[in-house]
């Protein structure tokens, strides 16, 4: 499993966990609402989002969302979408790289961000 921005990756094996997707985005990709930040995170400090982010994923599963995004994924490689582009920094930070965290920690699973090859 790896992460990516909507605007990165266009491989198979795409599942969105963005409230939305963008304009335009070519079929071909599956949504997993249960990772979706509500709407009211989408404008929170990072403190406060990240708390109520570790309340979502504290509901779940680790080891049956896991098994349920390789389902939808249909064979591929899941690739875990939003909207937030690479680098990550303090200022610029997303919530698929703490699901990456959150596997990492309760399942010892490594999810790295997903990087376009250098020509």
């Amino acid at each position: 499993m790896k992460t990516a921005s909507w605007f990165t990756w266009r491989g198979p094996g795409r599942i969105g966990i963005s409230l939305g997707t963008p304009r335009g985005m070519p079929a071909g990709y599956r949504l997993y609402r249960p990772l979706n930040p509500t709407r009211a995170m989408l404008t929170m400090s990072r403190g406060d989002y990240e708390g109520l982010y570790a309340e979502i994923l504290g509901q779940l599963d680790p080891a049956a969302t896991w098994a349920d995004l390789h389902e939808l994924a249909a064979g591929c490689e899941p690739v875990l979408l939003c909207f937030e582009r690479p680098p990550f920094n303090e200022a610029n930070w997303c919530h698929r790289r703490m699901v990456a965290c959150w596997f990492e920690r309760e399942l010892g699973e490594d999810v790295a961000e997903w990087e376009p090859k250098a020509p």
